[in-house]
Protein backbone atom coordinates (compact mmCIF):
# COMPACT_ATOMS: atom_id res chain seq x y z
CA UNK A 1 0.00 0.00 0.00
CA UNK A 2 1.31 3.46 -0.85
CA UNK A 3 1.11 5.91 2.03
CA UNK A 4 1.53 9.04 -0.07
CA UNK A 5 -1.13 9.64 -2.68
CA UNK A 6 -3.97 12.03 -3.43
CA UNK A 7 -7.26 10.83 -2.05
CA UNK A 8 -9.67 13.38 -3.52
CA UNK A 9 -9.65 16.43 -5.83
CA UNK A 10 -7.95 18.95 -3.56
CA UNK A 11 -4.85 21.14 -3.59
CA UNK A 12 -3.68 19.43 -0.41
CA UNK A 13 -1.64 16.22 -0.85
CA UNK A 14 -3.47 14.06 1.63
CA UNK A 15 -1.95 10.95 3.09
CA UNK A 16 -4.49 8.21 3.66
CA UNK A 17 -3.82 5.16 5.76
CA UNK A 18 -6.49 2.50 6.20
CA UNK A 19 -7.04 -0.72 8.15
CA UNK A 20 -9.11 -2.27 10.92
CA UNK A 21 -6.91 -3.82 13.53
CA UNK A 22 -5.83 -2.77 16.96
CA UNK A 23 -2.47 -3.77 18.35
CA UNK A 24 -1.62 -3.09 21.98
CA UNK A 25 2.11 -2.93 22.66
CA UNK A 26 3.99 -1.78 25.74
CA UNK A 27 6.39 1.14 25.69
CA UNK A 28 8.90 -1.05 27.44
CA UNK A 29 9.61 -4.65 26.42
CA UNK A 30 6.55 -6.86 26.63
CA UNK A 31 5.21 -10.03 25.14
CA UNK A 32 3.78 -10.04 21.63
CA UNK A 33 0.02 -10.08 21.35
CA UNK A 34 -2.32 -10.97 18.54
CA UNK A 35 -3.99 -7.96 16.90
CA UNK A 36 -7.68 -7.65 17.72
CA UNK A 37 -10.23 -6.71 15.09
CA UNK A 38 -12.09 -3.49 15.71
CA UNK A 39 -15.81 -4.35 15.90
CA UNK A 40 -16.89 -1.09 14.24
CA UNK A 41 -14.11 -1.02 11.67
CA UNK A 42 -11.59 1.76 11.15
CA UNK A 43 -12.50 5.21 12.46
CA UNK A 44 -11.89 8.32 10.38
CA UNK A 45 -9.43 11.03 11.34
CA UNK A 46 -8.03 14.10 9.60
CA UNK A 47 -4.58 15.27 10.68
CA UNK A 48 -2.33 18.11 9.63
CA UNK A 49 1.37 18.59 10.33
CA UNK A 50 4.15 20.90 9.36
CA UNK A 51 6.81 19.31 7.18
CA UNK A 52 8.38 16.04 8.30
CA UNK A 53 11.42 16.57 10.52
CA UNK A 54 12.95 14.83 13.49
CA UNK A 55 11.22 17.35 15.76
CA UNK A 56 8.13 15.16 15.37
CA UNK A 57 9.86 11.83 14.90
CA UNK A 58 7.05 9.81 16.57
CA UNK A 59 4.64 10.84 13.81
CA UNK A 60 7.20 9.87 11.18
CA UNK A 61 7.59 6.49 12.91
CA UNK A 62 3.81 6.02 12.95
CA UNK A 63 3.69 6.52 9.18
CA UNK A 64 6.73 4.33 8.50
CA UNK A 65 5.47 1.51 10.71
CA UNK A 66 1.81 1.56 9.61
CA UNK A 67 0.66 2.25 13.17
CA UNK A 68 -2.42 4.21 12.09
CA UNK A 69 -3.33 1.02 10.29
CA UNK A 70 -2.74 -1.16 13.34
CA UNK A 71 -4.79 0.89 15.78
CA UNK A 72 -7.80 0.98 13.46
CA UNK A 73 -7.69 4.53 12.11
CA UNK A 74 -8.51 5.63 8.58
CA UNK A 75 -6.38 8.77 8.40
CA UNK A 76 -6.25 11.60 5.90
CA UNK A 77 -2.85 13.10 6.67
CA UNK A 78 -1.52 16.39 5.35
CA UNK A 79 2.22 16.14 5.91
CA UNK A 80 3.90 19.38 5.00
CA UNK A 81 1.44 21.61 3.12
CA UNK A 82 1.35 23.97 6.11
CA UNK A 83 4.46 26.14 6.05
CA UNK A 84 4.37 26.85 9.78
CA UNK A 85 2.69 25.85 13.02
CA UNK A 86 0.31 28.82 13.02
CA UNK A 87 -1.37 27.51 9.86
CA UNK A 88 -1.84 24.11 11.50
CA UNK A 89 -3.42 25.73 14.56
CA UNK A 90 -5.74 27.81 12.39
CA UNK A 91 -6.81 24.66 10.53
CA UNK A 92 -7.73 22.99 13.85
CA UNK A 93 -9.69 26.04 15.01
CA UNK A 94 -11.58 26.31 11.70
CA UNK A 95 -12.26 22.54 11.66
CA UNK A 96 -10.41 22.03 8.40
CA UNK A 97 -8.59 19.26 10.26
CA UNK A 98 -9.40 17.28 13.40
CA UNK A 99 -5.97 17.09 14.98
CA UNK A 100 -2.85 19.17 14.47
CA UNK A 101 0.73 18.30 15.30
CA UNK A 102 3.22 21.14 15.60
CA UNK A 103 5.41 23.08 17.99
CA UNK A 104 3.74 24.09 21.23
CA UNK A 105 4.31 27.81 20.67
CA UNK A 106 1.49 28.25 18.17
CA UNK A 107 -0.92 26.29 20.39
CA UNK A 108 -0.04 28.19 23.56
CA UNK A 109 -0.22 31.58 21.86
CA UNK A 110 -3.60 30.82 20.28
CA UNK A 111 -5.00 29.64 23.61
CA UNK A 112 -3.68 32.78 25.32
CA UNK A 113 -5.42 34.91 22.69
CA UNK A 114 -8.80 33.42 23.59
CA UNK A 115 -8.99 30.21 21.53
CA UNK A 116 -9.80 28.27 24.68
CA UNK A 117 -11.56 25.40 22.91
CA UNK A 118 -8.09 24.16 21.94
CA UNK A 119 -6.70 21.25 23.95
CA UNK A 120 -3.48 19.25 23.82
CA UNK A 121 -3.66 15.46 23.89
CA UNK A 122 0.01 15.19 24.85
CA UNK A 123 3.59 15.86 23.86
CA UNK A 124 5.51 13.94 21.21
CA UNK A 125 8.93 15.55 21.81
CA UNK A 126 10.17 16.43 25.33
CA UNK A 127 13.41 18.02 24.13
CA UNK A 128 14.71 20.39 21.43
CA UNK A 129 15.80 18.65 18.22
CA UNK A 130 17.04 21.91 16.78
CA UNK A 131 20.32 23.40 15.66
CA UNK A 132 22.09 26.39 14.19
CA UNK A 133 24.30 26.01 11.11
CA UNK A 134 26.78 28.55 9.76
CA UNK A 135 28.16 28.76 6.24
CA UNK A 136 31.85 28.17 5.59
CA UNK A 137 32.68 31.86 5.25
CA UNK A 138 31.26 32.60 8.72
CA UNK A 139 32.99 29.57 10.24
CA UNK A 140 36.33 30.58 8.74
CA UNK A 141 35.92 34.17 9.98
CA UNK A 142 35.18 32.97 13.52
CA UNK A 143 38.11 30.55 13.38
CA UNK A 144 40.41 33.51 12.72
CA UNK A 145 39.11 34.93 16.01
CA UNK A 146 39.90 31.69 17.79
CA UNK A 147 36.38 30.24 17.99
CA UNK A 148 35.59 26.90 16.33
CA UNK A 149 32.78 24.30 16.44
CA UNK A 150 34.78 22.58 19.20
CA UNK A 151 34.96 25.67 21.42
CA UNK A 152 32.87 25.82 24.63
CA UNK A 153 29.23 26.59 23.94
CA UNK A 154 29.39 29.99 25.65
CA UNK A 155 32.17 31.09 23.29
CA UNK A 156 30.29 29.78 20.25
CA UNK A 157 27.13 31.69 21.19
CA UNK A 158 28.95 34.92 22.00
CA UNK A 159 30.85 34.69 18.71
CA UNK A 160 27.52 35.16 16.89
CA UNK A 161 27.53 38.89 17.71
CA UNK A 162 27.36 40.93 14.53
CA UNK A 163 26.17 38.05 12.33
CA UNK A 164 22.91 37.69 10.42
CA UNK A 165 20.97 34.55 11.32
CA UNK A 166 17.76 33.58 9.55
CA UNK A 167 15.00 31.80 11.47
CA UNK A 168 11.23 31.52 11.59
CA UNK A 169 9.41 34.76 12.56
CA UNK A 170 9.20 36.05 16.14
CA UNK A 171 6.50 34.27 18.14
CA UNK A 172 7.28 30.92 16.56
CA UNK A 173 8.82 28.09 18.56
CA UNK A 174 11.97 28.09 16.42
CA UNK A 175 12.53 31.81 16.88
CA UNK A 176 12.04 31.44 20.63
CA UNK A 177 14.57 28.59 20.71
CA UNK A 178 17.14 30.88 19.11
CA UNK A 179 16.39 33.77 21.42
CA UNK A 180 16.57 31.78 24.63
CA UNK A 181 19.87 30.21 23.54
CA UNK A 182 21.34 33.66 22.91
CA UNK A 183 20.05 35.08 26.19
CA UNK A 184 21.27 32.06 28.13
CA UNK A 185 24.84 33.00 27.22
CA UNK A 186 24.61 36.78 27.42
CA UNK A 187 23.81 37.76 23.84
CA UNK A 188 20.99 40.27 23.19
CA UNK A 189 18.94 38.86 20.27
CA UNK A 190 17.60 42.30 19.35
CA UNK A 191 20.82 44.32 19.46
CA UNK A 192 23.89 42.07 19.30
CA UNK A 193 23.06 40.38 15.99
CA UNK A 194 20.40 40.43 13.28
CA UNK A 195 17.68 37.77 13.20
CA UNK A 196 16.20 37.66 9.69
CA UNK A 197 12.64 36.24 9.83
CA UNK A 198 11.67 33.79 7.11
CA UNK A 199 8.88 31.22 7.13
CA UNK A 200 10.30 29.27 4.18
CA UNK A 201 12.75 26.59 5.37
CA UNK A 202 14.24 26.12 1.90
CA UNK A 203 14.74 29.86 1.52
CA UNK A 204 16.54 29.99 4.88
CA UNK A 205 18.99 27.34 3.72
CA UNK A 206 19.50 28.98 0.32
CA UNK A 207 20.08 32.38 1.93
CA UNK A 208 22.82 30.96 4.14
CA UNK A 209 24.43 28.94 1.38
CA UNK A 210 24.51 31.95 -0.94
CA UNK A 211 25.99 34.21 1.74
CA UNK A 212 23.04 36.60 2.12
CA UNK A 213 22.90 35.46 5.74
CA UNK A 214 25.59 33.85 7.85
CA UNK A 215 23.53 31.01 9.31
CA UNK A 216 20.11 29.50 9.85
CA UNK A 217 18.32 27.88 12.79
CA UNK A 218 16.11 24.87 12.04
CA UNK A 219 15.18 21.37 13.08
CA UNK A 220 17.22 18.28 12.31
CA UNK A 221 17.94 17.00 9.68
CA UNK A 222 17.71 20.27 7.71
CA UNK A 223 20.40 21.88 9.81
CA UNK A 224 22.70 19.00 8.83
CA UNK A 225 22.63 19.90 5.11
CA UNK A 226 25.69 22.22 5.20
CA UNK A 227 27.98 19.55 6.68
CA UNK A 228 26.70 16.90 4.29
CA UNK A 229 27.10 19.16 1.26
CA UNK A 230 30.40 20.74 2.31
CA UNK A 231 29.41 24.41 2.53
CA UNK A 232 29.05 24.89 6.29
CA UNK A 233 28.65 23.17 9.62
CA UNK A 234 26.41 22.74 12.66
CA UNK A 235 27.47 25.40 15.16
CA UNK A 236 24.97 24.82 17.99
CA UNK A 237 22.90 21.79 19.00
CA UNK A 238 20.05 22.60 21.36
CA UNK A 239 19.80 18.99 22.59
CA UNK A 240 23.25 19.33 24.15
CA UNK A 241 23.87 23.07 24.39
CA UNK A 242 20.68 24.30 26.09
CA UNK A 243 19.93 21.90 28.98
CA UNK A 244 18.11 24.54 31.04
CA UNK A 245 14.90 24.16 29.00
CA UNK A 246 14.67 20.38 29.16
CA UNK A 247 12.30 18.64 29.70
CA UNK A 248 10.09 20.71 27.44
CA UNK A 249 6.64 20.36 25.93
CA UNK A 250 8.09 21.21 22.55
CA UNK A 251 5.79 19.41 20.10
CA UNK A 252 2.11 18.67 20.64
CA UNK A 253 -0.84 16.68 19.33
CA UNK A 254 -3.83 18.99 19.75
CA UNK A 255 -7.45 19.37 18.80
CA UNK A 256 -10.54 21.13 20.15
CA UNK A 257 -12.44 20.18 23.28
CA UNK A 258 -15.58 19.99 21.13
CA UNK A 259 -14.03 17.40 18.79
CA UNK A 260 -12.58 15.44 21.71
CA UNK A 261 -15.95 15.15 23.44
CA UNK A 262 -17.43 13.77 20.23
CA UNK A 263 -14.54 11.43 19.35
CA UNK A 264 -13.00 9.94 22.51
CA UNK A 265 -12.24 6.57 20.89
CA UNK A 266 -10.52 8.15 17.89
CA UNK A 267 -8.38 10.18 20.29
CA UNK A 268 -7.51 7.07 22.31
CA UNK A 269 -6.45 5.15 19.21
CA UNK A 270 -4.37 8.07 18.01
CA UNK A 271 -2.49 8.25 21.28
CA UNK A 272 -2.08 4.47 21.22
CA UNK A 273 -0.16 4.92 17.97
CA UNK A 274 2.03 7.55 19.64
CA UNK A 275 2.85 5.16 22.50
CA UNK A 276 3.86 2.53 19.95
CA UNK A 277 6.10 4.96 18.07
CA UNK A 278 7.78 6.22 21.23
CA UNK A 279 8.40 2.63 22.28
CA UNK A 280 10.27 2.06 19.02
CA UNK A 281 12.41 5.14 19.61
CA UNK A 282 13.76 3.81 22.89
CA UNK A 283 15.95 1.33 21.01
CA UNK A 284 15.67 2.29 17.33
CA UNK A 285 16.75 -0.37 14.89
CA UNK A 286 18.57 -0.02 11.60
CA UNK A 287 15.42 -1.37 9.93
CA UNK A 288 13.33 1.45 11.41
CA UNK A 289 15.83 4.06 10.27
CA UNK A 290 15.86 2.60 6.76
CA UNK A 291 12.04 2.63 6.61
CA UNK A 292 11.97 6.30 7.55
CA UNK A 293 14.75 7.15 5.13
CA UNK A 294 12.68 5.52 2.35
CA UNK A 295 9.60 7.70 2.98
CA UNK A 296 8.91 10.27 0.24
CA UNK A 297 9.62 13.16 2.61
CA UNK A 298 13.16 11.88 3.18
CA UNK A 299 13.92 9.80 0.09
CA UNK A 300 15.67 12.59 -1.79
CA UNK A 301 17.49 13.87 1.26
CA UNK A 302 21.26 13.69 1.32
CA UNK A 303 21.95 10.38 3.16
CA UNK A 304 24.76 11.92 5.19
CA UNK A 305 22.47 14.73 6.37
CA UNK A 306 19.77 12.23 7.29
CA UNK A 307 22.17 10.02 9.26
CA UNK A 308 23.74 12.96 11.10
CA UNK A 309 20.35 14.41 12.02
CA UNK A 310 19.12 11.02 13.14
CA UNK A 311 22.06 10.50 15.48
CA UNK A 312 21.68 13.97 17.00
CA UNK A 313 17.92 13.56 17.51
CA UNK A 314 17.52 10.06 18.93
CA UNK A 315 18.76 10.98 22.40
CA UNK A 316 15.93 13.52 22.70
CA UNK A 317 13.37 10.71 22.79
CA UNK A 318 14.94 8.54 25.48
CA UNK A 319 12.31 7.91 28.15
CA UNK A 320 9.68 9.92 26.26
CA UNK A 321 5.96 9.24 26.62
CA UNK A 322 2.94 11.28 25.48
CA UNK A 323 2.18 12.17 29.12
CA UNK A 324 3.15 15.81 29.44
CA UNK A 325 4.37 16.86 32.88
CA UNK A 326 3.89 20.14 34.73
CA UNK A 327 7.62 20.83 34.44
CA UNK A 328 7.46 20.40 30.66
CA UNK A 329 4.52 22.81 30.57
CA UNK A 330 6.27 25.39 32.78
CA UNK A 331 9.36 25.36 30.56
CA UNK A 332 7.22 25.77 27.44
CA UNK A 333 5.37 28.71 29.01
CA UNK A 334 8.72 30.34 29.82
CA UNK A 335 9.74 29.93 26.20
CA UNK A 336 6.47 31.35 24.85
CA UNK A 337 6.57 34.32 27.20
CA UNK A 338 9.91 35.46 25.77
CA UNK A 339 8.12 36.93 22.77
CA UNK A 340 4.84 38.00 24.33
CA UNK A 341 4.08 41.53 25.58
CA UNK A 342 1.65 39.99 28.08
CA UNK A 343 2.53 36.69 29.80
CA UNK A 344 0.19 33.76 29.30
CA UNK A 345 -2.05 33.10 32.29
CA UNK A 346 -3.64 29.70 31.65
CA UNK A 347 -2.77 26.62 33.68
CA UNK A 348 -1.60 23.12 32.80
CA UNK A 349 -5.11 21.81 33.52
CA UNK A 350 -6.65 24.41 31.18
CA UNK A 351 -4.82 23.31 28.05
CA UNK A 352 -4.09 19.59 28.58
CA UNK A 353 -6.42 16.60 28.56
CA UNK A 354 -4.26 13.51 28.96
CA UNK A 355 -7.25 11.20 29.34
CA UNK A 356 -6.88 9.60 25.87
CA UNK A 357 -3.13 9.11 26.37
CA UNK A 358 -3.67 7.48 29.77
CA UNK A 359 -6.42 5.29 28.36
CA UNK A 360 -4.07 4.15 25.59
CA UNK A 361 -1.08 3.57 27.87
CA UNK A 362 0.16 0.01 27.45
CA UNK A 363 0.64 -2.23 30.50
CA UNK A 364 4.18 -2.04 31.79
CA UNK A 365 6.10 -5.27 31.38
CA UNK A 366 3.06 -7.05 30.05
Amino acid sequence: MSFWRRMRPTPVPWLRVTSAVVLVLALTSCANREPQSSPEGPLSLRMMSTSATFTDLPTVVIVAQNYFDEVGLDVEFDFGTASNATIVTQAVISRQTDVGTSGSGALYNAYAEGMTDLVSLGTTNPSITFGLALNKKAVDTLAEKGVTPDSPVEERVQALRGLQITASPQGSTGNSYLRVMLQEYGVDPDNDLTIVPNNDASAQIASTRNGRTDGFAQSFPRVNFPDAQGWGTVWLNWVEDLPSLVPLASHEYYTTKTWLRQNPEVARRLMQAVWMAQRDLQNPTQELRDKIKALPEFRELDPAAFDAGWELSISAYKGATPLTTKQMFDNAVHLVNLGRPKPVEFTFEDIYDLGPARAAQPPQGG
